[in-house]
C-alpha cells in the first residue's frame, strides 16, 4: 500500500487579523474580484464527458461574462466569448449540439473554430474583414476529464496553475470515474459564504450532528499547496470532543446516514451488520482491508492509496472555487459562483463521480438537474444551505466586526491571502 507524506505541522498557525465581512456583500469587493482575479485563474468549465460529440457545447458563466467550451468538427475543444459581434447578444445558453453557432436575433453565423460563415446582407456594411469579427479566443486547457478555461489569454499553463494538485491525485484516477450525479441550485449569498463552508469541518458536529458517531472532527490536518489546499476528514470512528456513548450500531447507524445524504449506495453497511462486529470495533479498522479487497474484486485499482486515502474524506480546494472530495470509490465536487454582479447570489454545483471497474466501458454523465434555493440537494447540503443563507444575514449586522477564524478554518485565511495577491498585483 502506497504511503502519504503528511504535513510536519498538522495545521497552520491560526490568522491574528479578522477577515472583514464587507469581502462577502460588498458591490466594490466583488468589482475588484472580477476585475483582478476572475478574469485571470484557470476555472472548471466542464467535462470532457460533457461534450464528446464534433457540435457539443457546454456555457461557463461568471459574473457578467458567458463562454462557450465547443468540440469542433476536427475533435478539437476550443473556447469562445459567448457573444455576437454585430450587436452583442449571446449566441447559445446552456448545453447542446449544433453544426454552427447561428445568432437568433439577426442570423449572423460562425464555424466552430470562431471563423466567421455568414453575415446576412453584408454588402449594407461598411467593409470590414472576416478576422476583424471572429469570436474572441478563450484559454482552455484539460487535466484529467476537466476542462478548464482562462479569460486571460496570457496566463501561465494550466499544470503550472495547478501545482501538486495532479501528482497528489493521480492515484484516484480521476478520468476512469463517471458523473452519476449532477445538480445545481442557486443561494441568495455571496459566493465564498458557500464556499467556506466547505474549506472547514469545524462545524460538523453541530451541523450534521447524525454524523458525529462516524465522523472525527478533532484534529483534521490541513496543507496548504501553494493556491490550493487539502484537509482530510477522519472517517470510521466517533469524535473525540463529543464524548457520548456509542456501539458498533450506533457507529454503523451514522455511517448509513453520511453516505445516504450524499445518495451513496448503503450495501456496505449492511454487509458490515452481518458480519455481528464485537463492541469496542472501530468501523475504521475493519474498513480498511474490506475497502480495498472490495475495490480489487471490482476490478478498480486502489494500489496507489494509503490506508487513510482508502478511507477518509480529502478535501482538496482548487482556486479559487472547487472543492474536491476524493474517497476510494469516487470523488464528490462542489463549485461555486457569483451570479452576474450581485454579491449576494451565487450558483452552487454538485457533481459526485463513481471509479469505474477496469475494462468496463464508462457510462455517460447523468443528466443536470437544476433545483431552486438550495432544495432537495440531500441531507448534509440542505443542512449546510439553510446555515449559510442565515449567515449571509448576519453579515449585516451592527454587531458583527468580522470572521475571527482558527487554525481549523486556515484554508479560509489561506483563500482570503490567495485573493488578494490577484487584486494586489
Amino acid at each position: 500500500m502506497a504511503t502519504t507524506e503528511q504535513p510536519t505541522s498538522r495545521r497552520p498557525p491560526a490568522p491574528t487579523q479578522l477577515i472583514a465581512k464587507e469581502r462577502y456583500t460588498s458591490q466594490e469587493f466583488l468589482n475588484s474580484e472580477l476585475d483582478t482575479m476572475w478574469s485571470r485563474v484557470w476555472q472548471i468549465a466542464c467535462l470532457e464527458s460533457d461534450i464528446p460529440n464534433p457540435g457539443d457545447y457546454c456555457e461557463y458563466t461568471i459574473g457578467l461574462e458567458s463562454v462557450l467550451v465547443v468540440r469542433g468538427f476536427d475533435g478539437v475543444v476550443r473556447a469562445f466569448l459567448n457573444v455576437c459581434q454585430h450587436r452583442g447578444r449571446q449566441l447559445r445558453q446552456g448545453a447542446g449540439n449544433t453544426h454552427q453557432l447561428r445568432c437568433p436575433f439577426h442570423g449572423w453565423t460562425w464555424n466552430l473554430d470562431g471563423t466567421l460563415a455568414e453575415a446576412p446582407e453584408r454588402e449594407e456594411f461598411c467593409p470590414f474583414a472576416n478576422e476583424e469579427v471572429a469570436l474572441v479566443d478563450v484559454r482552455v486547457d484539460q487535466w484529467e476529464q476537466f476542462i478548464f478555461i482562462n479569460l486571460n489569454p496570457d496566463a501561465e499553463p494550466l499544470l503550472e496553475y495547478l501545482g501538486a494538485i495532479p501528482e497528489r491525485l493521480k492515484g484516484h484516477k480521476l478520468s476512469g470515474q463517471y458523473k452519476w450525479f449532477s445538480r445545481s441550485t442557486t443561494l441568495p449569498v455571496n459566493w465564498k459564504t458557500a464556499l467556506d463552508a466547505f474549506q472547514e469541518a469545524y462545524h460538523g458536529r453541530f451541523v450534521h450532528a447524525e454524523s458525529i458517531h462516524f465522523v472525527d472532527y478533532v484534529d483534521n490536518p490541513i496543507e496548504l499547496l501553494d493556491r490550493h489546499s487539502v484537509l482530510s476528514a477522519t472517517f470510521g470512528v466517533p469524535d473525540r470532543l463529543i464524548n457520548v456513548e456509542t456501539d458498533v450500531d450506533t457507529m454503523l447507524d451514522a455511517m448509513e446516514w453520511t453516505f445516504a445524504a450524499f445518495g451513496e449506495d448503503t450495501q456496505l453497511i449492511g454487509a458490515l451488520r452481518s458480519m455481528n462486529l464485537p463492541e469496542g470495533t472501530l468501523l475504521r479498522e475493519v474498513l480498511i482491508p474490506l475497502i480495498a479487497g472490495g475495490m480489487a474484486e471490482l476490478g478498480i485499482d486502489v494500489s496507489e492509496l494509503s490506508e487513510t486515502e482508502l478511507v477518509d474524506d480529502w478535501e482538496y480546494f482548487i482556486f479559487p472555487n472547487v472543492e474536491l472530495h476524493v474517497l476510494s470509490f469516487g470523488a464528490w465536487m462542489f463549485r461555486t459562483r457569483p451570479i452576474d454582479d450581485d454579491p449576494e447570489s451565487m450558483i452552487f454545483d454538485m457533481w459526485y463521480f463513481h471509479k469505474v471497474p477496469d475494462g468496463m466501458e464508462t457510462p455517460p454523465p447523468a443528466e443536470h438537474i437544476h433545483v431552486p434555493n438550495g432544495e432537495t440537494c440531500g441531507a448534509v447540503m440542505d443542512q449546510d444551505f439553510r446555515q449559510v443563507e442565515v449567515q449571509q444575514r448576519g453579515f449585516h449586522s451592527a454587531g458583527f466586526k468580522g470572521l475571527r477564524l482558527s487554525t481549523m478554518e486556515t484554508r479560509i485565511s489561506h483563500m482570503h491571502d490567495v485573493l488578494d495577491r490577484y487584486i494586489n498585483s
